[in-house]
């Protein structure tokens, strides 16, 4: 089952709050896979401070365990004609993705010039990474019923692992920009010009990674917020499961209800603690998770005056360049010693 507040579609999807009875006010949860309201009762107030009404779906079904799964009644016409409106969850067939598996691209060129080849391997197996034309990588999104909800396809440079948000001369000799490709593109957008996909699909997103729970359910979850870190953590950190919100927007209460029984924690950008803090604490306080925000990549982050904005994966990868310089640097003080000794042998 996955559960989201109504979106708001004007006065009429707002209702008389059951605890202050005041109307327009009251915001109701719905089965996303029934398109159905869970009760009357179950939802959030809008007056949180003159009447801080909340009854999340997990309080409720505490204190209903019969409803669990239940057909949940509808009371009249008008919300039945509302509740249909609602976009129920759309996959992709899977021969679509298919295809696009183990495909190389310049991310995975990446990746591989930074962990051994098993190491990578396994994260290709992990999380499906495909590759598309032009050297884009695909990042799919399967959740944890097995369902493609679409995929990203993202350009890499490969060999820094940044992100190639313009095209190569972006501008002009005159100063004005040149056309150049979106950051992101979308395999469902793709597939629906192409007359692939039915062009009523709407996406709906989840946690890139999800599908791991299954694979791995007595691991931990880290959450942080771009799919590139949450591959490159898991070569380091394999002990974790680690998933991606794909944006900081990503972090909210439907992504997360499919994991929300579990260990989570959450890594956010530097620069974005505060945000993802109080967004935890809301998800926290309506699904009834335990959601722990780290505070230590930005304490790491200030202390070593890195730029804003970046991640702990840019951490490490940074930190194992430096080791593998250190390294290099060890291994050629050992040639140079061995050669000065074989040298002085020569000369006695």
């Amino acid at each position: 089952m996955a559960v989201e507040l109504e979106k708001y579609k004007g006065q009429s999807s707002r209702y008389v709050c059951p605890k202050c009875g005041r109307s327009r006010c009251f915001t109701k949860y719905i089965d996303t896979e029934t398109n159905q309201y869970i009760d009357n009762s179950v939802g959030i107030c809008n007056h949180r401070n003159s009447c801080g009404y909340h009854l999340p779906p997990k309080a409720f079904f505490d204190m209903n365990p019969e409803k669990i799964r239940a057909e949940y009644k509808v009371d009249n016409f008008f919300d039945a004609h509302r509740v249909k409106e609602i976009i129920p969850i759309k996959s992709i067939p899977k021969e679509h993705i298919l295809k696009l598996l183990g495909q190389d691209s310049k991310f995975l060129t990446f990746l591989k010039s930074k962990f051994p080849k098993d190491v990578v391997r396994k994260a290709i197996f992990d999380y499906f990474i495909g590759g598309f034309g032009d050297g884009k990588v695909v990042f799919n999104q399967i959740d944890s019923l097995g369902r493609i909800r679409s995929a990203k396809l993202m350009l890499y440079d490969e060999k820094t692992g940044k992100r190639f948000r313009n095209a190569e001369n972006e501008y002009n000799e005159n100063g004005t920009r040149n056309s150049f490709s979106p950051p992101v593109e979308w395999l469902h957008t793709s597939l629906k010009k192409d007359g692939l996909l039915d062009k009523d699909f709407k996406l709906t997103q989840c946690l890139f990674g999800e599908h791991l729970i299954n694979k791995y359910p007595d691991k931990k979850i880290i959450v942080v917020e771009s799919e590139k870190t949450a591959i490159v953590m898991s070569c380091i950190m394999p002990q974790y499961i680690f998933m991606a919100t794909g944006g900081l927007g990503g972090l909210n209460s439907q992504r997360i209800y499919p994991i929300k029984d579990a260990e989570i924690m959450v890594y956010p950008d530097y620069g974005q603690y505060e945000y993802w803090k109080q967004k935890a604490y809301m998800i926290n306080l309506e699904l009834g998770s335990n959601i722990v925000v780290s505070h230590a990549y930005e304490d790491l982050a200030r202390l070593q005056d890195l730029d804003m904005g970046s991640d702990i994966a840019d951490y490490f990868l940074e930190n194992i360049e430096n080791l593998e310089s250190k390294n290099k640097d060890i291994e050629t003080q050992k040639e140079n010693t061995k050669t000065k000794k074989e040298f002085a042998q020569t000369k006695s």
